[in-house]
């Protein structure tokens, strides 16, 4: 799995929009700048914050290791598909050793 150029481009252009296009458009007034600084430094941390989780998604550093029977218990109680009859142990064979045939 890669990196699609549509969804970064939307995004990228989604705050670029908020970060570069909305600090020209604000009105004036006593806190103009202020106003200003928050949308450029909220524009750069969101869009770096989904910038990185979505990176994260494309080559993740651990998967999910889980236990065989924990599989099965979550498709038992989940799926409702495996039943406990599946999983009886069969009984140890009934011969006898030799030493005990008359």
């Amino acid at each position: 799995m890669g990196a699609d150029v549509v969804p970064v481009a939307v995004m990228t252009g989604f705050w670029a929009v908020v970060g570069i296009i909305l600090p020209f458009i604000v009105a004036k007034g006593p806190n103009k700048g202020v106003i200003q600084t928050m949308l450029v430094i909220t524009a750069a941390s969101c869009w770096l914050f989904w910038l990185l989780c979505y990176m994260h998604q494309m080559n993740p550093l651990i998967g999910p290791q889980l236990h065989n029977t924990t599989v099965l218990a979550v498709q038992y109680l989940w799926d409702g598909t495996v039943t406990l009859d599946n999983f009886s142990t069969p009984a140890p064979p009934t011969t006898t050793p030799a030493a005990f045939n008359i």
